[in-house]
């Protein structure tokens, strides 16, 4: 077959076959190699989809948006706080009166529950603050690493709230790095089986919702 006779298709096909060899051979070869390396090695950061803060419950974007972050009353101190509703919003909002009634008095803009995790030290307990699993009493008073901050009165009496709390709540001034203005929720929600009435989480919030309906009982009795 002549070259006049070759089908036009045939050539182009040919044509375009030897082009693309041409250009595979002038190519330098190293440059195919670690491009294809770079892109097999590669890997995509891992985003995890359920972040959660040092207790292991789940953070909070923001407040009041159905995250079960929401802003409550504090009864008889006049403002309110923002906290995960539910039984750690009465074990908080407990730990708060009895400070109120019997360390000092509390007024608003003093205590500070939910905060976003950026402001905080997300690896520190502090970080519990994101998911509205704890609150931070006079935090300007109180410092984080600062210790000394309360009279042994005023100790036993937090010991005294821990003790009403049943060991669910823990008090910043014992962690190893001291700050003495937080209290938060020392148990993960799947190890309490926070919607269980029958849980430690769920035992100690039935105990004080009762002490609180209860005349001469809870926070503020002894006062």
């Amino acid at each position: 077959m002549t070259h006049e006779a070759m089908p036009r298709r045939a050539l182009l096909k040919r044509f375009a076959g030897i082009g693309a060899g041409a250009a595979l051979i002038s190519m330098p070869v190293g440059l195919l190699v670690p491009a294809t390396a770079e892109a097999a090695d590669r890997k995509d950061p891992v985003v995890d989809p359920h972040p959660t803060s040092l207790n292991g419950w789940a953070l909070a974007d923001k407040t009041d948006a159905g995250q079960g972050v929401w802003s409550c009353s504090v009864p008889g101190t006049g403002f309110s706080i923002d906290t995960r509703l539910g039984m750690v919003e009465i074990l908080l909002v407990h730990a708060i009166r009895r400070w109120h009634y019997e360390i000092e008095t509390l007024r608003e803009g003093e205590v500070i529950g939910w905060r976003p995790v950026a402001e905080l030290d997300s690896k520190g307990p502090e970080s519990n603050q994101a998911s509205g699993t704890a609150v931070a009493i006079r935090p300007a008073a109180y410092g984080k690493g600062l210790k000394g901050g309360l009279t042994d009165a005023q100790t036993q009496t937090v010991r005294s709230i821990l003790d009403d709390c049943g060991g669910i709540v823990r008090w910043g001034g014992d962690d190893e790095t001291p700050y003495e203005a937080l209290f938060y929720i020392d148990t993960p929600p799947a190890a309490v089986a926070a919607r269980s009435v029958t849980s430690p989480l769920g035992k100690a919030a039935g105990r004080l919702r009762t002490w609180n309906q209860a005349p001469g009982m809870g926070a503020g009795a002894a006062a």
